[in-house]
């Protein structure tokens, strides 16, 4: 049965999490990220706490016995940490007094997907790792856990848009997970489907690519910055556009802060800014940013529109610079100022 048909199960999970989300519990949840190479240290976590494998890039493996590899070491794994000898691995932690409470509830909730629905889901945490290295003496392996917490974990990191993990630290998730799960919730009601991946689908790796446009913008914004997307792709051929979204899997590695400076700075030909109070308190917006005043210092303003919601002060943006009103501007409106700029730079 589809999410269409289970409205009464989603309003029922609604009202559980908005009494939850009310008491403004004292609870956390936290993406960990493992590499082959990490090295075995404790983390401290808060107590109580659970923790769960959300998803492993296994890695590229001799086509000849890669499954007898992978077998081998999945039968000698304890299956909570995920499978022995993953190149990646991902994990969520919550943690406090209600996680337990949490965990119950979020499983519920991931119950709320068919078998299609929830392979949609796990289809956007990984799809194209090491793409250009795929030959026929060699195969990809990656893992998703089917574990009804574990969908809705990694449901509710596409919801806000996956924050980019670093090789070594705990990456927290704003806010709460009841107070998310509540928002996650009330969009499913007001849209009751889970579509399948748009975008480029890229076979090639991101740090090769050559972008037309590249759109920086804090996740509250995701709605009006991807409407502006899907007006703007049909002008465009494959890999012009640089939306986090369309490369997720490739963005789900360590030290991606290297990547997308050099994206902004060197391998876009216009960047796009949407600016806001949550801009300027997002660390990997601070990120983008520092790329973006670069290119300002190298005189080359022409590459950078500012589009803005607010009044807020972002480092770096002066009164004097202009923008785009997206109080006043529609997405089509600013959709095709970002042509008409483009079609200016080429001339």
């Amino acid at each position: 049965m589809s999410l269409r048909k289970k409205g009464k199960e989603i309003k029922r999970l609604i009202s559980a999490f908005e009494i939850e989300a009310a008491k403004f519990h004292d609870i956390k949840f936290s993406t960990y990220f493992i590499t082959s190479n990490s090295v075995n240290e404790d983390k401290n976590f808060e107590s109580p706490n659970h923790a769960i494998s959300l998803w492993q890039y296994y890695g590229k493996m001799p086509r000849e016995n890669a499954f007898d590899i992978y077998f081998n070491n999945l039968k000698n794994s304890d299956l909570q940490w995920g499978v022995r000898g993953a190149e990646l691995s991902s994990f969520g932690i919550i943690e406090g007094e209600s996680c337990n409470l949490f965990v119950r509830m979020a499983k519920r909730a991931g119950s709320l997907f068919n078998e299609n629905e929830a392979e949609i889901i796990k289809s956007r945490v990984l799809k194209e790792f090491c793409n250009e290295e795929i030959g026929s003496e060699n195969i990809i392996i990656f893992v998703t856990n089917e574990d009804k917490l574990s969908i809705w974990l990694n449901y509710l990191l596409y919801f806000i848009s996956m924050t980019y993990p670093g090789s070594d630290k705990l990456t927290r998730i704003d806010p709460d997970p009841f107070s998310l799960s509540l928002l996650a919730l009330e969009q499913i009601l007001d849209d009751p489907k889970i579509e399948k991946i748009k975008g480029d689908s890229s076979l090639k790796k991101l740090e090769s690519i050559k972008f037309k446009v590249a759109f920086s913008f804090p996740g509250e914004k995701r709605d009006y910055v991807s409407k502006v997307v899907e007006l703007i792709r049909p002008e465009f051929d494959k890999d012009s556009i640089f939306y986090d979204f369309d490369y997720q899997s490739q963005l789900a590695k360590p030290s991606i802060d290297t990547v997308l400076q050099n994206i902004y700075r060197e391998n876009a030909e216009l960047i796009v800014v949407f600016l806001c109070a949550e801009y300027a308190q997002k660390e990997w917006c601070g990120l983008e940013l520092r790329a973006i005043r670069d290119i300002i210092k190298a005189k080359e303003v022409d590459r950078i529109m500012y589009v803005r919601f607010d009044d807020a002060k972002v480092d770096g943006v002066l009164s004097i610079d202009g923008y785009i009103d997206a109080n006043k501007f529609s997405e089509a409106q600013v959709s095709k100022f970002i042509l008409e700029r483009l079609s200016l730079l080429s001339e």
